[in-house]
């Protein structure tokens, strides 16, 4: 039993010891070039294909009927993770499922994307919100937010949420 108990502790040492290793080079969401950096080009180009994926008749702008469609078909990529993560948890638990926690996503009931209220969102109606939300986190506005912005913005809302 002692035997057992030494070896697991090492096992989740040793587990845990890569992760603190590895979690220096880690790249931020949207650092397209894995530099440790999101510059503003970055967003930009992220942004624009995002954008492109969703305007499935190419006419530059987002018909109610594309994002409906793009809406569905994110909805359902989450709820395919969301069900193998659930999957794999009772797996760790021996079989046991826990019930969601239900009502509504992150997402929804957020504010508007189509700013002017014509129906159709174009690029820069698209973009608005997540570019403000690069300019906030770009502490020192030098178009580049880095790991440490990041992490300095997150810990700034935990402390304005209590």
């Amino acid at each position: 039993m002692r035997i057992t108990t030494i070896l697991t502790g090492g096992l989740v040492s040793l587990a845990l010891a890569g992760t603190a290793i590895a979690a220096p080079g880690q790249s931020l969401r949207g650092d397209l070039d894995k530099n440790g950096a999101v510059t503003l080009a970055e967003v930009n180009a992220r942004l624009d294909q995002r954008f492109r994926t969703i305007d499935t008749n190419g006419n530059g702008q987002l018909e109610q009927a594309e994002m409906q469609a793009a809406r569905e078909q994110h909805r359902a990529k989450r709820a395919e993770r969301r069900e193998a993560r659930g999957a794999e948890m009772a797996d760790k638990r021996g079989g046991e499922r826990r019930a969601g926690m239900g009502g509504k996503g992150r997402g929804e009931g957020r504010g508007k994307i189509d700013a002017n209220g014509d129906g159709v969102i174009t690029r820069a109606e698209f973009g608005a919100k997540a570019l403000a939300r690069f300019e906030r986190a770009d502490a020192n506005k030098d178009g580049v937010v880095t790991a440490e912005e990041r992490a300095a913005l997150r810990e700034a809302r935990k402390a304005r949420r209590g």
